[in-house]
């Protein structure tokens, strides 16, 4: 039977904490000044509209999201264990750098979309666009951390229910 050291499990999960604390600000500070230039621009409607299509985007992701967040939290279960060789050490090396590798496309797509954007000034739909292009990627994040924080905890209970 396997022993496992989860003390950089344990502080992966608090510092994914600390982030979705970041990102949940962030969102509300977003939302507050799209609501604001919404209102400004004299279609608050929009607002709520964007709202709804970063849930219904984020609804769509929640599954991949998972998949990714299970993906590394087996890569770190996996490198938890106290008895690795270096042969082992280097193919969840890998399999970790596929996992950031997947991470870093999907947040490389919303930074080149949000920034390949037009200005705003120049239809009212773009901001829509725009506001929900955000919204998506923060909820998608958050999503994505509170998967691994859930699935890793899961998975520590039921190794230390095995002992």
């Amino acid at each position: 039977m396997a022993s496992y050291n989860f003390i950089r499990l344990k502080r992966l999960m608090l510092i994914y904490r600390v982030v979705q604390v970041a990102l949940l600000g962030l969102l509300l500070f977003m939302a507050f000044n799209f609501q604001k230039l919404f209102s400004l621009m004299g279609v608050p409607a929009l607002f709520m509209q964007s709202v709804i299509a970063a849930i219904a985007f984020q609804l769509m992701m929640t599954y991949p999201a998972w998949l990714l967040a299970r993906r590394d939290v087996a890569v770190e279960i996996e490198s938890s264990q106290t008895d690795l060789n270096g042969d082992q050490l280097m193919a969840l090396r890998r399999r970790r750098l596929g996992g950031d590798l997947w991470k870093l496309c999907i947040m490389g797509f919303f930074i080149v979309f949000i920034m390949m954007s037009p200005d705003v000034s120049k239809t009212r739909a773009i901001s829509s666009v725009l506001a929900a292009s955000y919204f998506g990627f923060l909820l998608i994040s958050i999503t994505y951390f509170q998967c691994f924080n859930f699935l890793s905890k899961r998975k520590q209970q039921e190794l230390a229910a095995t002992k």
